[in-house]
């Protein structure tokens, strides 16, 4: 997947890691299925990528998931998928692109990752309160960095991202 991080970046197109595989930065990794990665494009650049990766990857074009809208590369000389998720055109999105941090992955080298409030946000949000895997997750995350999340920042967005209620409760039971 190291390959995915170079071309966007010769691309010049920001990104950042995030979902499970982010999880390695600040707390406690789990496996997962594929990679995701937030890119700063929206569906209109997207042939832009399509272009660059269609020699060695199955390229599926970006589909709205109800406010989301991703994308996925799947290599075809191994096993790997990478799902990408079209920037958000919101105040947080932007704020989240922004915030994000350079990384030594332990197996990708030098890439961005979202920052540790910014995962923890997408997750809430991306749980829908619901998905026990993702709270978990947050649980997790908020455990292990307590004393280090801008809480300030976390609780602001999570009002305006319709997910302070389950924050409270994540929080709670961490």
């Amino acid at each position: 997947m190291r390959d995915v991080f170079e071309r966007l970046g010769k691309l010049g197109i920001g990104y950042f890691l995030t979902g499970s595989e982010a999880l390695a930065r600040y707390g406690e990794p789990r496996q997962t299925m594929d990679v995701d990665i937030m890119v700063d494009i929206d569906s209109a650049e997207f042939p832009r990528i399509a272009r660059a990766f269609e020699d060695d990857y199955l390229v599926n074009d970006p589909i709205d998931f109800g406010g989301h809208v991703m994308a996925s590369l799947i290599a075809t000389s191994a096993l790997g998928k990478v799902d990408l998720i079209l920037r958000r055109t919101d105040p947080w999105g932007k704020s989240a692109m922004e915030r994000r941090q350079l990384w030594q992955h332990p197996h990708y080298g030098s890439l961005w990752v979202a920052s540790l409030e910014d995962l923890i946000l997408a997750k809430l949000e991306w749980s829908d309160g619901k998905s026990e895997l993702q709270l978990r997750d947050c649980r997790n995350l908020i455990a292990v960095n307590r004393d280090s999340i801008d809480w300030q920042y976390v609780e602001h967005w999570a009002v305006s991202l319709g997910v302070k209620e389950t924050l409270d409760r994540v929080r709670h039971a961490a």
